[in-house]
């Protein structure tokens, strides 16, 4: 059993949900996170990850984003760095003071990086997501919502069912402060019930972010499963730097 897989990966200070305001044109935002998992007593994953944002042009971003993840399950550990992402995301709605919902897109390419390896949970295949989202403030707060289709390749040693995901989040900025208090639940789960790959899994996180300078954002989350295939914990630790 693995939890939710790295295509996944998503934008601090969350752990799997995006926002719809892409970085601005022109600015770098390097984000890196420490992730700690419990699924069961013998099996712990912690991922390691570095992403870097990019605002090639007014609305639209590209992100990479490399995970070096850290398996022990039943005796057996494994090191290795995972499965590479590749994504852009534009915003085709931007929010404004008479309407402050903003509406965006992202496609997610997953490259095999990490080759074939179970006790990891990558395939050696391409996978390839589509995830529509939505952000809309209400000052002091602002909610997020994702909905997305992930279509996921098939190795040699049998046909892989495609996942459909989704994330809900919340922020809530302290009056005249630099805390930012986030809530956040995500899950997935296979599209095809007569022969899924994947146990269904639903999460719940909660933290803050705390803007160190206007350039350095961190950030700390803790979460737990919401259900019986979930992990029984998440702690994440991370941060963001912000340049041009």
């Amino acid at each position: 059993m693995i939890l939710i897989p790295n295509i996944a990966l998503a934008e601090r200070p969350f752990l799997r949900l995006e926002t719809a305001i892409p970085t601005q044109r022109g600015t770098y935002r390097l984000e890196s996170g420490l992730t700690l998992n419990r699924l069961s007593t013998n099996h712990k994953r912690t991922e390691l990850n570095v992403g870097l944002r990019y605002g090639l042009i007014q609305n639209l971003e590209l992100d990479l984003e490399a995970p070096l993840l850290f398996v022990s399950n039943n005796g057996q550990n494994k090191n290795r760095l995972g499965d590479l992402l590749l994504k852009t995301k534009i915003r085709f709605i931007k929010g404004r003071v008479a309407n402050p919902l903003s509406i965006a897109g992202q496609m997610i390419i997953k490259f095999p990086t990490a080759g074939k390896e179970s006790l990891l949970g990558t395939t050696g295949v391409v996978d390839i997501g589509f995830l529509a989202i939505a952000s809309k403030t209400f000052s002091p707060a602002t909610a997020h919502i994702n909905f997305g289709y992930y279509f996921i390749g098939n190795p040699e040693s049998g046909n892989k069912s495609d996942q459909v995901r989704y994330a809900l989040g919340l922020n809530f900025n302290v009056t005249d402060s630099p805390l930012q208090l986030i809530a956040e639940i995500f899950g997935q789960s296979d599209t095809s019930s007569s022969s899924p790959t994947t146990p269904d899994t639903s999460v719940a996180m909660g933290g803050f972010s705390l803007r160190a300078r206007e350039d350095i954002k961190i950030d700390t989350t803790v979460g737990f499963g919401l259900n019986q295939e979930s992990p029984d914990y998440i702690i994440n630790l991370g941060g963001t730097y912000i340049f041009e």
